[in-house]
């Protein structure tokens, strides 16, 4: 799977990170050197990034077998536990939903997904492109959980359509599916399964595999360029970016007629000498910066996260998701909204054995489908759940047995140590030493989630550290 990080969440928040490429002034000249041919370079890196990084994905999971994500073609991969404090494939994993991976090539067939009857239980699958563009979405929220058929088909296919329930055109060739299905608990591992065996994939027309040829290899900038032009030949972008394509001609971005090889010696020193600045700088540094920083969306303690619905012409965000690992596991706002918070009402970091108090007026998130309040403490290395005597690493909708306040609100207790019995159903334990975050998910949010002005109410210091 890949690795998502709290900071890397900012990013596809960002939206005033814009890089405006291809205006209507752009000079279509070949720029000799200096600051023209540096800017070139840069904008033509940022923009390929999400195709270098989404070919090295498939890669990983289709050509080396004792990969974390090794699968095969046109099948889903489907992860079978829930994430405890061991489990470290991802900064923050998710507790409610099982993942399941899938990597198809649309080149030579359509596909027809079959989703099973799930009687209810919340499922989305987000479709991404070559681009990393999630272009469409099917699950409860989008089309429900009956059984039905639906038909994925490439951007060029001009043969008979299979008879199905629905279908949907790709942008790209190349194509991920990421799965999620709702687990309630450990005992609902067996149903949750059955119902994962449920979706399946088949061609229409069985036809030999046209695998890329050129292996990525990070930070090998010639290989990069390559890389990026092989995945545009497979996956040609859409013809609002042709212009854009002319201009990075002129540092080897272009698709079939662009290489390292055809590239002027100036210009590869170039591209050598900048591109480990701009990938460390303006997209490693920024989704790594300091946690301390103080953030400007920041209400209450919490920073919400309602991520934009697609990218469009903000290639910087999209080579920032690309920097993310991936970054592709994404949702929509309207599918599931964010709130992180790791200071308290008083902007004071979380943790270091102190008591907290986090009050939910409505007891609890506003949502249609499910919601979650996970908690992570900060180790080196990463981001993870806190091992503890009761094995809770999360309160939401489907924790047993919570005390409502007689108003109707939940009060749920931060704290290394048992709060007692008239608080233990609704204690969630907290490291006794290190600093934490909580991750709060709503999944299929109510409208007033989804308005900027709505926030998580502060958490509470009831404990302060002796002076």
């Amino acid at each position: 799977m890949p690795k998502i990080n709290l900071p890397g969440l900012r990013a596809l928040a960002a939206a005033a990170l814009c890089l405006c490429l291809g205006s209507a002034h752009a000079q279509d000249a070949a720029p000799a050197e200096g600051p023209a041919l540096d800017s070139l370079i840069r904008e033509a890196m940022l923009y390929a990034y999400p195709y270098q990084e989404f070919m090295k994905m498939r890669h990983e999971a289709l050509e080396v077998k004792d990969s974390a994500t090794a699968t095969t073609l046109n099948h889903f991969r489907h992860a079978r536990h829930l994430a405890t404090p061991k489990d470290r494939w991802a900064n923050g994993p998710i507790r409610d939903t099982f993942y399941s991976t899938n990597w198809l090539d649309l080149g030579h067939s359509p596909l027809v997904l079959s989703l099973p009857e799930t009687h209810g239980r919340y499922y989305v699958i987000a479709m991404i492109g070559a681009d990393l563009n999630t272009f469409s979405y099917v699950g409860r929220r989008i089309g429900g959980t009956s059984a039905r058929k639906v038909a994925l088909v490439g951007p060029h296919w001009k043969g008979e359509m299979p008879k199905v329930d629905q279908i949907i055109r790709a942008p790209t060739r190349d194509v991920y599916l990421n799965l999620r299905v709702l687990v309630t608990g450990e005992d609902d591992l067996k149903a949750a399964h059955a119902v994962q065996d449920g979706f399946r994939i088949q061609p229409v027309i069985q036809a030999t595999e046209d695998s890329p040829r050129i292996k990525p290899q990070p930070q090998n900038w010639s290989r990069f360029v390559d890389v990026v032009n092989e995945a545009l030949v497979r996956n040609p972008p859409p013809g609002t970016e042709q212009r854009l394509l002319q201009r990075f001609a002129h540092v080897g971005i272009c698709g079939a007629d662009c290489s390292w090889d055809k590239l002027p010696d100036t210009v590869q020193q170039r591209w050598l000498a900048l591109a480990p600045e701009i990938e460390k700088n303006e997209l490693k540094n920024r989704l790594n910066a300091d946690r301390k920083t103080a953030d400007p969306n920041r209400r209450n303690g919490w920073t919400p996260y309602r991520l934009p619905d697609g990218f469009g012409s903000n290639y910087t965000m999209r080579a920032q998701s690309a920097a993310m690992s991936g970054g592709i596991l994404g949702l929509e706002a309207a599918e599931a909204t964010y709130f992180a918070a790791s200071v308290d009402g008083g902007n004071q970091p979380l943790g270091k054995g102190q008591s907290y108090r986090l009050h939910l007026s409505q007891g609890h998130l506003p949502t249609d489908a499910f919601w979650s309040i996970s908690l992570y403490e900060f180790v080196t290395g990463g981001q993870y759940m806190v091992d503890n005597p009761i094995n809770r690493y999360s309160i939401g909708d489907r924790t047993k047995d919570m005390k409502r306040n007689a108003d109707g609100s939940l009060d749920i207790w931060l704290q290394p140590t048992d709060p007692g019995p008239e608080k233990r159903a609704n204690w969630l334990p907290t490291p006794e030493k290190n600093l934490f975050y909580l991750m709060a998910r709503a999944y299929q949010p109510w409208p007033e989630v989804l308005d900027p002005a709505w926030t998580m109410e502060a958490i509470e210091l009831i404990k302060p550290l002796a002076q």
